[in-house]
């Protein structure tokens, strides 16, 4: 993964402005012994460039070299040493250059240097040509080449790694084995989680149910509908409270009605509309307004005849009749009239 990573975050479209000429350590050289550049041989190559203060050609081919036209492809304008990463050139091109870069016709590139006898270190960069036919083996394209779906999957494993970053906490520029420990790390920790004994409560919690450090599920369980119960019975109570007074209520408005309508104080139409409901809410006031009437003064009670017969409370027909006008039911009537 490292490798495409690298590759990803390296990769240049078109003509890059500036490129690696020589690598860190050993450079394999096609058909001769190995060269070699490391930071004390890249400084002498930097300062043989600076000293002479002209900017580097890159030709096509090493032509500058003979006796053809050798038109310039690019100019080297700086050489950068980037320690692990060998030595770079800051580069512009020529127009033509770009071209033959963007359209893939040139992709290696070939220096031209001096090396020490002894040890054959770089010493002094002389030219650098652009050629498909690079004598340095395992040489890194100017232009990398990388096909579409390996550049969407590399693409996917640079993001998945930043947001890795991120939720480990690490820094942006985090390398790779900071990220293999912090995993690593992570997973410990969790791995340490499963195997402890299960929390069920906090100490605090423990402390105010009066349970013991350590108690299990179970016995918190027991603890807590111990203390449950009582409520419970507290609100069965409640409603049953509720309950009776709701019914203690509506025999409250059942006798002020059948008194209101006995004495001629209100009318059935009078009920329907608001009476019955003002006994229910507020008895006081259907005491205030209605009761304190005189007798007799919304329906008149003096013509009403009231005809027993021999068994107590028995109605007869005329009775009822009059009852029912009133909306008087029999059960009422046999309560008030005995």
């Amino acid at each position: 993964m490292k490798e495409a990573i690298l590759a990803i975050l390296k990769e240049i479209s078109g003509a890059p402005a500036e490129f690696q000429i020589l690598p860190e350590g050993r450079i394999d050289i096609e058909g001769e012994p190995p060269a070699y550049c490391d930071e004390a041989a890249a400084g002498n190559v930097i300062a043989a460039f600076k000293a002479r203060g002209n900017d580097l050609v890159i030709d096509y081919e090493h032509q500058t070299l003979t006796d053809a036209q050798a038109p310039a492809a690019g100019w080297i304008k700086e050489l950068v040493w980037k320690g692990k990463d060998g030595l770079w050139a800051v580069v512009e091109w020529t127009a033509r250059a770009k071209t033959y870069l963007e359209n893939r016709e040139y992709r290696y590139f070939s220096p031209v240097m001096f090396l020490t006898a002894k040890d054959r270190m770089a010493h002094m960069l002389i030219n650098i040509a652009l050629t498909n036919i690079p004598k340095m083996n395992n040489l890194k394209p100017i232009v990398a080449k990388l096909q579409h779906h390996e550049i969407t999957i590399n693409n996917k494993e640079v993001i998945m790694i930043e947001k890795l970053k991120k939720l480990l906490g690490l820094a942006a520029d985090a390398a790779e084995d900071k990220i293999s420990e912090a995993v690593e790390l992570t997973v410990n920790k969790l791995k340490t989680l499963e195997s402890a004994a299960p929390v069920v409560a906090c100490k605090e919690v423990l402390d105010a149910l009066g349970a013991k450090a350590g108690a299990g599920k179970e016995e918190l369980v027991r603890i807590v509908a111990s203390l449950k119960a009582p409520g419970d019975v507290a609100v069965a109570l409640s409603q049953e409270v509720a309950t009776l007074k709701m019914k203690i209520t509506a025999m409250e408005q059942t006798d002020l009605v059948t008194l209101a309508l006995k004495d001629g104080k209100t009318s059935p139409e009078e009920l329907d509309k608001w009476g019955r409901n003002l006994a229910a809410a507020n008895p006081e006031q259907f005491k205030l307004i209605v009761l304190s009437r005189p007798a007799g003064s919304v329906i008149p009670v003096d013509g009403i005849v009231v005809l027993k017969d021999k068994t107590a409370g028995a109605l007869n027909d005329t009775q009822q009749a009059v009852n029912r006008m009133m909306g008087v039911t029999d059960e009422m009537y046999k309560k008030y009239n005995k």
